[in-house]
């Protein structure tokens, strides 16, 4: 088949590269323009289009995936079907185009978690499994029916890299199944369950303050789901706060009167801060304007030691 890919982050890129190694041909790609980034604002290549252009593949971009001209280009591509890897809702004028359709790989087991972060609320939930589903598009977000679906458990030690990670190693094989059942047109798809659908909005960098009313399970289902991004964070002395890595304190002592907030030292320098229901302990952190450090760096670099409460 004639395929066109649409995709821009480093996840996209993964499964684009699986795809370049079967019978199937790549006509075109379609991501994002590129961004400005690092210290210098200078324009970014997205990871696909770089991809791309190493295998000498059409790059488009546009912001306006309605604009006439993109739709004109995109055309002229003449793609049998669209592949969908973490990219924009494709409005029903670039859904009309292919002939055998849309497909898109999603990263949880479908109609769960439907939406922009799937990954990062599952963890959040404290779900202990998720996967990858790989669907046809229709109109209505993450709703269309299902070609393969394929679950990855989550463990302890998860966070949101480390899952994107491990799903993209299973995408990238359930999208060559997937292909390859589309290729045949011997398959059929199955209609999801919508009474079954739960929500995954797209993160805003809010959702990563911390509230440490909560439990200290709670607490480190947050911390492990929005890093690398957003990153949870509380204010200390009127700066930011960054927890990277946290587990809970299993029992551990504390002084009675430790208040919910509050930072702990041990008398081996782990560092721990106060929740609803006990500890939780920091592995690293990140001090506004700083680079990441340990617990002992950070207590080391503490001119008052005294007082030591997170907001």
């Amino acid at each position: 088949m004639k395929l066109v890919f649409m995709g821009t982050p480093e996840f996209s890129a993964t499964i684009l590269t699986e795809i370049l190694t079967t019978e199937h041909q790549v006509v075109g790609v379609v991501t994002q323009p590129d961004r400005p980034a690092g210290r210098g604002h200078k324009l970014k290549a997205p990871p696909v289009k770089i991809l791309a252009e190493k295998n000498n593949i059409a790059v488009l971009q546009t912001e306006d995936l309605k604009h006439p001209d993109f739709l004109a280009q995109l055309k002229d591509l003449k793609a049998d079907l669209y592949v969908v890897v973490a990219f924009s809702i494709l409005p029903k004028c670039v859904l009309e185009i292919p002939p055998c359709g849309s497909v898109n790989l999603h990263g949880s087991l479908l109609p769960k978690y439907r939406g922009a972060a799937p990954v990062q609320w599952a963890i959040a939930n404290g779900e202990t499994e998720t996967g990858i589903t790989i669907f046809q598009l229709d109109e209505k977000m993450d709703h269309g029916p299902v070609l393969c679906r394929a679950s990855l458990p989550i463990i302890a030690t998860d966070h949101a890299g480390t899952l994107f990670a491990k799903m993209a190693e299973l995408g990238k094989k359930e999208m060559v199944r997937a292909l390859a059942k589309i290729a045949s047109g011997n398959f059929q798809a199955l209609e999801q369950d919508h009474t079954e659908a739960t929500k995954a909005p797209k993160l805003k960098k809010t959702d990563g303050l911390l509230d440490w009313s909560k439990s200290t399970e709670k607490l480190s289902h947050f911390i492990r789901a929005f890093y690398p991004w957003p990153c949870c964070y509380s204010s200390f002395r009127g700066k930011g706060f960054k927890i990277l890595q946290a587990k809970v304190g299993l029992e551990t002592a504390f002084p009675p009167d430790l208040k919910v907030g509050e930072l702990y030292f041990s008398e081996s320098k782990e560092l721990f801060a106060k929740a609803s229901d006990g500890l939780l302990q920091i592995l690293s952190l990140q001090l506004e304007g700083k680079k990441p450090m340990t617990p002992a760096e950070f207590y080391n670099g503490l001119q008052d030691k005294e007082n030591l409460v997170l907001e």
